[in-house]
């Protein structure tokens, strides 16, 4: 425990730490501990994880860093993502949503903090239907692009976002060299400096329109983390806030980046645009 204390007094923002201990008995006899610490940028009241479909639920998430607003989004079992009214105090982010077909539903807390937006919280909410026994590791569509012998990492991630689009009924995004050069900038910034964030120093994604000369209606961005870029595509579609942009009517051309770190991490940029000029 002395180890345990001595490790855990070392990581960062300690106000912020939540921690998740296991242990079991290994093969020899011996008692193997697991610990997990993340540093939690808010703190999500109680939400009951089985419901009944048309029961209100109330999702309530108390920030622990500044934050300057945020959203919820609800993503059903079928259908795009959709944003609830939310109220914020400063301090909490409130809202509330009543399941309306059995099945399960993906709860995103948005919050625009330091670094631009970004998802702070999420939890699934099981209406008339059971949890399943372990986590669902399903594919996203279009994740099979990941594999095409003829295409570069930017060529396949774009694949995978028009195959993706496909598989709801949507048209693909046009794709544009401007939003590119954009998404590449951001992309290897990111990766550079080992940080996952909407403004990596570079301002946010309108800033980075502005100052290549551009300006459009709606702008939207993704970004996203992974060891490939499969898993990549994966999470950004599994997160209801980022599948809401790869599937918005709003946007009408895109631009695409991956860049790799030095161990061959994907880093991943989307940029997004709608009545670009």
């Amino acid at each position: 425990m002395r180890k345990l204390d001595a490790w855990l007094a070392e990581q960062p923002s300690p106000e912020r730490r939540r921690c998740g201990v296991a242990s079991s008995a290994g093969t020899d006899g011996r008692r193997v501990v697991t610990v997990v610490a993340v540093d939690a940028l808010a703190d999500l009241a109680a939400l009951p994880t089985r419901a009944r479909t048309g029961q209100w639920l109330e999702v309530e998430a108390r920030m622990t860093v500044r934050a300057r607003g945020g959203k919820v989004i609800v993503l059903g079992p079928s259908g795009a993502p959709r944003p609830l009214p939310t109220a914020f105090d400063g301090v909490t982010l409130r809202a509330r949503f009543a399941p309306d077909r059995p099945g399960e539903f993906a709860v995103q807390v948005i919050a625009d903090v330091d670094g631009g937006p970004r998802p702070v919280l999420e939890a699934s909410v099981f209406a008339d239907a059971e949890p399943p026994s372990s986590p669902n590791e399903e594919t996203a569509p279009g994740e099979e692009e990941s594999a095409s012998p003829a295409a570069d990492d930017d060529q396949r991630l774009a694949r995978m976002l028009a195959a993706a689009r496909a598989a709801a009924g949507l048209r693909p995004l046009v794709r544009d060299q401007r939003l590119d050069a954009i998404a590449r900038a951001h992309a290897i910034r990111m990766a550079a400096a080992h940080d996952l964030a909407h403004d990596a120093g570079d301002g946010s994604p309108v800033d980075r329109l502005r100052a290549a000369g551009l300006d459009a209606r709606d702008v939207g961005e993704n970004v996203a983390h992974a060891p490939s870029i499969a898993l990549a595509h994966r999470a950004l579609w599994a997160s209801p806030s980022h599948r809401a942009n790869l599937l918005g009517a709003e946007f009408d051309r895109v631009g695409v980046a991956v860049s790799r770190d030095e161990r061959g991490d994907s880093w991943v940029a989307e940029t997004f645009a709608g009545a670009l000029r």
